[in-house]
C-alpha cells in the first residue's frame, strides 16, 4: 500500500475540514497530509491507522518507507543543483556588479 492509498483509506471520501474538526487537528495539517505535502506526526499517524483499520506497526513502516523515498528523491534533486550553485553564484555576483555600475552611470 502506498502513502496516498493509506490516507485515502483513512479519509474514506469524507471532508477534510469536517474530519479535522472531529479529530481535533488543524485543517491545514490534515489537508497537507491528504495532498502529500507533509507526513503526519506520531499521534496523528495512530489516529489515521485506527480510521483506516490498519495495524499501527504497518502504518509506521509505511510512513518510514515514504519518508525514506522522499529523502532519496530530495537527494536526486539536490545533487544537480549543488553542481550549478557555484556558476549561479558567479552569475549573481556579476549581475550585481553590473547593476552597481549602471546605477553609478545613471546618477
Amino acid at each position: 500500500m502506498t502513502y496516498e492509498e493509506f490516507i485515502a483509506k483513512a479519509i474514506r471520501g469524507r471532508s477534510v475540514n469536517s474530519l479535522a474538526k472531529a479529530w481535533g487537528i488543524p485543517q491545514t495539517s490534515l489537508s497537507n497530509y491528504s495532498l502529500g505535502k507533509t507526513l503526519p506526526d506520531f499521534s496523528t499517524a495512530l489516529l489515521l491507522a485506527r480510521e483506516a483499520g490498519m495495524e499501527e506497526a504497518e502504518v509506521f513502516r509505511l510512513l518510514a518507507r515514504e519518508d525514506a523515498r522522499r529523502k532519496k528523491e530530495k537527494g536526486r534533486i539536490k545533487q544537480p543543483l549543488e553542481k550549478l550553485l557555484p556558476s549561479f553564484d558567479l552569475l549573481l555576483r556579476t549581475a550585481n556588479t553590473c547593476w552597481i555600475r549602471i546605477r553609478r552611470v545613471a546618477q
